[in-house]
């Protein structure tokens, strides 16, 4: 009878042996788990972030007002988001040469307005007198 006692006690005590290992585990787990959904809301933040930087530099397209320093700006931010970093070039590339070439296009129509309101001034002059 003490022998069959004595392995109940045995095994009750490995019992709560391993039942205080998990609960003392509990705490770290918890801390784990509380590390990593703050580490997943600073990558959606920074996920946000990095794409509202994108929507402003793009918002001329659109047909929204931005003005010219916020877009430089915005430029100027994307350099620290590293994660993104070919993302950023991919994005970058080909609307910096867009804009060049709107620029150009930008430049050659106000050369061209000029021309022609000094036709029209010419004209005016002209068929005055």
């Amino acid at each position: 009878m003490c022998n069959i006692i004595c392995n109940l006690l045995d095994i009750l005590s490995g019992w709560l042996s391993e039942w205080q290992f998990w609960v003392a585990l509990m705490p770290a787990a918890s801390s784990v788990a509380a590390v990593c959904k703050y580490r997943d809301s600073k990558r959606q933040q920074e996920f946000d972030n990095y794409h509202n930087l994108i929507a402003w530099i793009n918002r001329s397209k659109t047909g929204g007002s931005i003005s010219l320093q916020v877009q430089q700006a915005a430029i100027f931010e994307l350099r620290n988001y590293k994660r993104y970093k070919d993302l950023t070039i991919k994005l970058l590339k080909p609307w910096a040469d867009k804009t060049i070439h709107n620029l150009k296009e930008l430049e050659q129509l106000e050369a061209i307005n000029k021309l022609a309101d000094s036709a029209k001034d010419t004209l005016s002059t002209l068929e005055r007198k």
